[in-house]
């Protein structure tokens, strides 16, 4: 027959004594310890988080994290402390992300030429697409495709026309071998059928005297850069690299209006990431933020002259649109021949 264990006892409760044994238990579970990890994480963030920018203040890439950072920190309730890791395209930056504990406390504020351009034109010890969570698209920047007021040609279609008259004569200049510039410049090339001579300089600064002097015919630029030589002649706008057409220059088409519309891949636009692995929900309360501070009436203001619009999309959206960037920047890489120096 059965025999009970003589270790276990069996005891009969009584209801009442039963119900308050059970809510000393419950309490009892309540006021246990919560596990390490998690504790970590709710109390996410108990210390400043470091905002990672890959080039030397005063940039663009660097103008948009210093007006945002602020208000950042102040919807966060923690300093948001820049900091510049400045050398190889962005590329020292990307990588110090990367590897960096993915812990919500290191953030790469990037540009779109680190994320999707670089890792087909430079060896990367890491792939920004993967190694990186990607937060949100922060804002999106148009480019004004340009040439030196002295080229023979009114309009886009004149240039197309006299660039196919004169193979090889006519020269871009971009900003370096192998960004963004270079590639998106290649792919115009590509998409107008025209064979001009690229000549990459060290940075905007050296390369911007050379196009005003038409050492160089034809050049991409942030509005910013060269909106004032526009205004005094010395450079021609051919097309604004966006969706809108500029309030500055109401006559200048759209890359769409012109008959370019996958120029529109070729945006300026900033980015905020953190390390891969860096737990979903803060990732979502740094985009729940990032949302929140975008709107406010100090950077909204300050978007206006850094002639950025601010995009905001899912982590979900952005990492969709990466995925798309980087797939068409590599095959115009490898059809051009695009490296960094």
């Amino acid at each position: 027959g059965f025999v009970p264990n003589p270790v276990v006892r069996r005891t009969r409760i009584p209801g009442r004594r039963r119900f308050m044994l059970g809510g000393m238990a419950a309490a009892a579970a309540l006021a246990a310890p919560i596990p390490r990890a998690h504790a970590q994480r709710d109390a996410w963030p108990a210390k400043p988080i470091k905002l990672v920018v890959g080039f030397a203040p005063g940039g663009f890439t660097d103008g948009l994290p210093r007006l945002y950072a602020p208000v950042l920190a102040e919807k966060l309730g923690q300093p948001v402390v820049i900091e510049n890791k400045v050398g190889a395209a962005g590329n020292i930056a990307t990588t110090f992300v990367a590897t960096s504990p993915a812990d919500g406390y290191t953030l790469l504020a990037s540009g779109v030429g680190q994320i999707v351009v670089l890792p087909h034109t430079s060896t990367m010890s890491v792939n920004p697409v993967t190694d990186l969570a990607h937060i949100t698209m922060v804002g999106d920047g148009d480019q004004i495709l340009n040439i030196n007021a002295e080229v023979p040609a009114k309009n886009l279609a004149e240039f197309i026309a006299l660039a196919k008259a004169k193979p090889g004569v006519l020269n871009y200049g971009d900003a370096g071998a192998g960004g963004n510039q270079n590639l998106y410049l290649e792919y115009f090339k590509m998409l107008a059928g025209v064979d001009i001579v690229g000549v990459h300089y060290k940075g905007g600064g050296p390369l911007m005297p050379d196009l005003l002097q038409n050492r160089v015919q034809l050049s991409l630029n942030a509005p910013s850069v060269v909106e004032p030589y526009i205004a005094q002649g010395k450079l021609r706008p051919l097309m604004i690299v966006g969706k809108k057409r500029s309030p500055k220059m109401p006559d200048v088409p759209t890359c769409a209006e012109a008959g370019f519309p996958q120029m529109e891949a070729c945006s300026n636009w900033l980015g905020l990431h953190a390390p891969k692995g860096t737990p979903n929900d803060v990732v979502q309360r740094i985009y729940a933020a990032m949302v929140e501070t975008m709107r406010s009436d100090t950077v909204v203001k300050g978007l206006t002259s850094l002639n950025v619009y601010p995009i905001m999309d899912t982590p979900a959206a952005f990492s969709a649109r990466i995925a798309k960037d980087y797939e068409l920047f590599g095959k115009v890489a490898k059809a051009a021949n695009v490296r960094a120096e």
